[in-house]
Formats: C-alpha cells, structure tokens, sequence
C-alpha cells in the first residue's frame, strides 16, 4: 500500500484491516497499524507473535502486508487506511484488494526412473531427467516446468516451458538447444523430461525441477500463486577411459622387406562408438607432432594415405595394423599412433569424448650388405723376361643383392720391400660397372701404349695382362 500527494510528515501511518465480504454492512476487522499498537484485534495475535502476519515498511510512503502460510479463512476483502495529514481533506485515503484463497493442488515429485540420488554417465552420453508436475485446483491455472542445474553453488536455468506454452533457454544453454542437444518434452501421466545429448563434464553437478502454478486476471495480466521444487538427481560425468600403445618396441627390419605396427586401444567406454586411427612417423626423437609426417589417418568414412605402399587394416575393435611394403632406410625413425573415439548424436552428428596418443617406438631399418668371395688367381705367369702375365679376379658365391648387380674392381700393385720398410699400395686402374676405364698414375703410360691391358671379359671375372712382363713389374698385386 502507498501514499502520494500528501501533506504533512514525509513517513506516512498505515492501518490493515480484513472483511469477508464488502457489502454496506462489512464489518472490518483491525490486524496491523504502523503506528497504533493496540489496533490488533485478539484473533490476530498469536499468528502476529509467530511472524506469520507482518509489516514490512518500503519507504516513507509505503508499506508491505505480508501473510505467511495462508488460510482458506484469510481469504476476503483487504483494506489499508492512512490517517489523514493533510490539512485539507481531499483525495482517498484508503483501498482495498480482494484476496482469492485456491487449495494447494500443486504436486511436484521426482520420477521413480532413478535407482538413487547420484546418476553415473560417460561424457559423450545421452541422457535424461524426468519431473513430475500436476496440480488439481479448481481454477483455471497454467503450470510452468523449469529445468535447474546446480554447479558451484548456484542455481542456473536450462529450460522451462512456460504458463504461456512457450520454450525459454537459460543463457548458457541456448547453443545446445538451438543445436538440438537439449530438449524438454511433455510426456504422458503428467512426466515433463529434460534431454541433455552429448553429456560434457561441465553437465557434471545437480539437477531440480521448478514447477510454478499461475493464473490469468480478467486484465489478462498473468500471476503466479504458487512455485515448488523437486531434487531430481546428482549427475557424475566419467570421462572416457583411453589407453593407446604400438604392441613392439625397439623394432629391426630389413630393407625392402614389411614392416607392420599394431595399435591396440582400451577403453571402458560401451555401446556405439567409433574410432579414428592415425599413424605419425618423424625421423627424431625430440620433434613435435606438428613437426610429425602423417602417414595414415584412418577415420569414419574415409582412409587417407601419402603413399599406396601403405595401407592400414582393422584387426578387431582394439586392434588396427599399419603395413608398410619395402621399407629402406629413409622409414627409420620413431612411429606414433594416435585413436580417437566418436559418438554417435541424435542429430545425425558425431562427437569426439577421447582422444590419446602412444608412446613412440623406434623402427630401425637395416641395410643389406652384400655376401660375396673374391678370388685372385695368376692365369698366366711368366717363365722368362718379355713373356706375358696375367691375374684374373673373380667374384663368386654372391648373396643378398639384387638379381642385377653390378661391380667395380680396382687393381693395386706394391714393390717389394725389405721387412723393416714400409711401402704403400699404388692404384693401378679401376674399372667400374659400366666398362668405364680410371687409370693410375703408374700404369697411365704403358696402359695408352698397349703395355698393360684391363678388360672384364664376364660380369663377375676381371683381367689384368702385363704383354712384356719386366724386372719393374716383380711385387705383390690385388
């Protein structure tokens, strides 16, 4: 009740009264005055001393009537009078308002849907919360169903369908429910749930509904008489459990041979999922993923590779291969494998709840080193001064090398020496795969002079013929 355009002090006395009815013959009865202690009349007086009936004062012109735990008996025609301190009588000075008591049909529970007050969800779920909101007052009342959620002890807003019928998002949900992954639904038996997809940890915390009874005034204007609220369940978000490790370590293979890499992954997590592969090769061991060769991702739909000689195959739900087909040395280096696992939305979409990347391991890719004999032997030897001399050197017996092989011999001559002196080898020619002739500064004269010839008379057979053997050329050749 208020006062304005008044004269007099600027703190202005209010008196409360009650009536049932407010015909001619009303009798008010005195409750409450700002100023005259003894204007309560006996049947307010222990409900006064019990702070159930009140005065809150709001200003100097106004003041507050409060009933607490309202009676079907309170229900009637309320007026407020402000003695006069005008020094001209003029204007009203009191009002009233009419006060209609509806019985308290409003019920608010929690589904049975919940075995206990804490709900234990994977990050990634779908999951949903059930209220239930019924009233049964013989008026014409609207219910409006919010959806709260309670993190760092405070209450937000998710969702609410309004007395008007319509939906209102909190502000830190309007994203999710635009996108479709919250939504509330009238069900059946008067059950209003709540459906959060894609559960993320901040989801983690405790949820209520907040059920609130309204009526439409003759103005059109809407009031809300009455609000409860019903504790739904605590909410625990487990994040997704996931391991990622290459099977082998400290691997060795062959040039030109396979190498194949398992990733095995472990997760607590059940029901559809999918997962995404991807296999990582740099040439450190101390550069960065960015700095990290691809070599195969592996998703839902699509494998992509940056080599046909690579391909990956999916052994069972915790195993995928990588082959690599003639691998040389350029492979060696550390190896990488790195899972994700995705959802499946509602919507069609996918979301991503892990993600983990293995421990390196080492690949070393060994060369192969041919196996072969060399044999020298002196096809012809000299009897005499100026007769010819002739060594043959064979290659035989050679293993792990190409079927088309190919050699370079080089022939090398040391004088003879006494056994204290020591004297070094002389190149005397080389001739490589190609017949292509290099020719040491020793034999460069007598070789352009027909003197000294070097031929490959097989692939694998290497001559060299002295045609007028001297006492220079006595001494050790290989």
């Amino acid at each position: 009740c208020n006062v304005s355009q008044y004269g007099g002090p600027s703190e202005q006395n209010f008196d409360w009264e009650f009536s049932t009815n407010l015909g001619q013959d009303s009798k008010f009865v005195h409750i409450l005055s700002t100023w005259d202690p003894w204007f309560m009349s006996p049947e307010y007086q222990d409900r006064v001393n019990r702070g159930e009936i009140m005065l809150r004062r709001k200003s100097n012109s106004a003041v507050e009537f409060v009933i607490g735990n309202i009676r079907p008996t309170d229900q009637g025609i309320y007026r407020c009078t402000t003695p006069s301190t005008d020094s001209v009588v003029q204007g009203n000075y009191n009002d009233v308002v009419e006060v209609k008591v509806i019985a308290d049909g409003l019920t608010v529970t929690g589904s049975n849907f919940y075995s206990s007050s804490t709900w234990n969800v994977s990050e990634g779920d779908t999951f949903q919360l059930r209220c239930s909101a019924s009233t049964n007052s013989t008026e014409h009342t609207h219910l409006q169903v919010s959806w709260e959620f309670k993190s760092n002890h405070v209450w937000q807003e998710i969702l609410s369908l309004t007395h008007e019928g319509k939906f209102r998002t909190g502000s830190e949900y309007t994203d999710r429910y635009i996108s479709g992954d919250v939504r509330l639904d009238a069900m059946a038996n008067d059950i209003y749930s709540l459906s959060l997809s894609q559960a993320l940890p901040t989801d983690e915390g405790a949820y209520r509904c907040r059920v609130s009874e309204w009526v439409k005034g003759a103005d059109g204007s809407w009031q809300k008489i009455q609000e409860k609220t019903a504790d739904i369940v605590n909410l625990v978000v487990k994040p997704t459990s996931l391991d990622v490790f290459i099977t082998r370590s400290n691997i060795s293979v062959m040039e030109r041979e396979s190498l194949e890499l398992t990733c095995n992954i472990t997760t607590d997590r059940s029901g559809i999922f999918q997962t995404e592969i991807t296999w990582y090769f740099n040439e450190s061991p101390d550069g960065t993923m960015a700095e990290a060769q691809i070599l195969l991702n592996a998703d839902r739909d699509l494998v992509i590779s940056d080599s046909t000689f690579i391909s990956p195959s999916h052994v069972d739900r915790s195993n995928y291969n990588l082959l690599m087909r003639g691998v040389g040395t350029e492979h060696s280096g550390y190896y990488y494998c790195q899972a994700a696992l995705w959802v499946p939305q509602h919507n069609g979409s996918w979301h991503k709840v892990a993600e983990k990347i293995s421990v390196p391991v080492t690949v070393e890719v060994v060369t192969l080193e041919p196996n072969y004999y060399v044999f020298l032997n002196a096809s012809k030897t000299p009897l005499f001064a100026e007769d010819p001399t002739e060594l043959e050197c064979r290659i035989m017996e050679v293993q792990n090398t190409e079927t088309n092989v190919r050699f370079t011999v080089s022939w090398y001559y040391r004088m003879p020496t006494r056994s204290d002196e020591m004297v070094e080898y002389e190149l005397l020619a080389t001739m490589d795969a190609d017949w292509t002739l290099v020719l040491g500064e020793k034999s460069k004269q007598r070789a352009q002079n027909g003197e000294i010839i070097f031929s490959k008379p097989k692939i694998d057979t290497f001559r060299l013929r002295i045609q007028w053997t001297s006492e220079t050329d006595r001494g050790e050749y290989y």
